[in-house]
């Protein structure tokens, strides 16, 4: 996992508690005082580690924790990737083409990075499905982000999920425009 994903998730945690809870955690998953480097990946057991460890301290089910966590790192993902969004595009626009546009920058530019692999599919203008896998299953995560993502071009969407051999499938449905 991508160190980057490490930090924010200490952000997370220090943002839904303090910096003495996140020491606890980070005490009780073994990684007190390891720094992670932004630029490097480290093994996905550790980030594992931490969020089992989040969990037990702040008594939060893991599913609502990646998702939350999801939200929270989609407005650092779009400030960084912004140079391969296109203005024009929407929530479905880019969830259309994540995989061959920020996916395919992400495993470009560092090696060691290995974003989910995504098989996407437009059904219609406003539907989008995601054939999720990854030995991470992490499925939860990326609901987070898309639900961040309807947010922030101020839309609103309806995600439902299904297990497929190898993974998840994800059906995002456009289910009205909101107000900002």
């Amino acid at each position: 996992m991508h160190g980057i994903i490490f930090l924010q998730l200490q952000r997370f945690i220090k943002s839904a508690a303090n910096q003495e809870v996140l020491n606890t955690i980070m005490d009780d998953a073994k990684f007190r005082g390891k720094f992670f480097d932004a630029t490097k990946s480290y093994p996905d057991e550790e980030l594992v580690a931490i969020l089992n460890s989040a969990c037990k301290v702040l008594k939060l089910d893991q599913e609502v924790a990646l998702e939350e966590f999801g939200k929270y790192i989609t407005p650092s993902l779009l400030t960084t990737y912004k140079p391969y969004i296109k203005s024009e595009w929407k929530c479905m626009d880019l969830l259309e083409n994540v995989e061959t546009t920020i996916h395919k920058v992400v495993r470009a530019s560092n090696p060691g990075a290995t974003p989910p692999e995504l098989v996407i599919t437009r059904i219609n203008p406003n539907e989008v499905q995601i054939d999720y896998t990854s030995k991470r299953k992490m499925i939860s995560l990326g609901i987070g982000i898309i639900k961040k993502i309807a947010e922030h071009y101020n839309e609103s969407v309806t995600v439902s999920k299904m297990s497929i051999p190898n993974g998840t499938r994800l059906n995002i449905k456009k289910s009205g425009v909101g107000s900002k």
